[in-house]
């Protein structure tokens, strides 16, 4: 079970009450431990690994020489429809988050970053969940991929934000801001607060048109580099776990 470096007794699975430390800390946008820490992958390896669905995968022709240019390693791996941890077939094998993080651990690939765009196909299951708690729920489902992951490796979470179930994008960000908050190796990815406010970024309720695509890629840019310079260092401006909980159309 993945655990931070203060936070190694927490089990992932139970929501407990955050302590006032932490809690402070994530209001204030910062992580609880000092910064100064390189991230550097061993030689021959990716700086970062990308797992996504569509957002990234659709447009990978030009995600991927973008991030190259901006003289960043990072290998990208999306699927259009990939769920965190359901493989299904659909006009061919869609293998899960999960399967995909264990296939590239498998070979040999153990990036400093790993960067996961994932959680839109989920949020179906999520809002139909018929459950007391859909984030305890949502939270479940995350925890499957990052225990997938490990402890101690730097992981970056892209939130999600689908203009047709804000509820769902709602419970989604909050679990995984959850755990962002009690651990120190996992970032957010703000693509909800980036992109919530802007509908002439999206040719439907969730894909990006190709201004979003651009928007969408110098987010990655941004927040790979920031992560790969110091991935323990201050966490950027931004809301924490209380405007988690707000999060929806402004």
């Amino acid at each position: 079970m993945r655990s931070g470096l203060m936070m190694a007794n927490w089990p992932r699975r139970i929501l407990v009450a955050v302590s006032c430390f932490v809690a402070a800390a994530l209001l204030a946008g910062i992580a609880p431990l000092s910064a100064g820490r390189q991230a550097a992958a061993a030689p021959g390896q990716p700086d970062a690994v990308i797992v996504g669905d569509s957002l990234t995968g659709g447009n990978v022709d030009y995600i991927r020489p973008t991030l190259r240019n901006a003289g960043l390693n990072v290998r990208v791996e999306g699927l259009s429809a990939r769920r965190i941890a359901v493989s299904f077939n659909f006009l061919g094998r869609r293998d899960s988050g999960v399967a995909r993080v264990r296939s590239l651990k498998a070979a040999g690939v153990a990036p400093a970053l790993w960067v996961i765009q994932l959680g839109t196909n989920d949020l179906g299951v999520v809002n139909n969940c018929r459950c007391p708690d859909p984030v305890a729920f949502a939270g479940k489902i995350i925890d499957q991929l990052l225990d997938e992951i490990g402890p101690g490796v730097p992981i970056a979470w892209v939130t999600v934000a689908n203009r047709t179930q804000w509820d769902a994008s709602r419970w989604f960000n909050t679990a995984i801001g959850i755990r962002a908050a009690r651990d120190p190796y996992i970032a957010l990815i703000r693509w909800h607060d980036l992109s919530a406010s802007r509908p002439d970024w999206f040719v439907d309720h969730v894909h990006q048109n190709f201004t979003g695509v651009k928007v969408f890629t110098q987010m990655y840019i941004d927040r790979i580099s920031a992560l790969l310079a110091d991935p323990l260092g201050p966490r950027p401006p931004g809301p924490g776990l209380a405007a988690a909980t707000r999060l929806g159309p402004t």
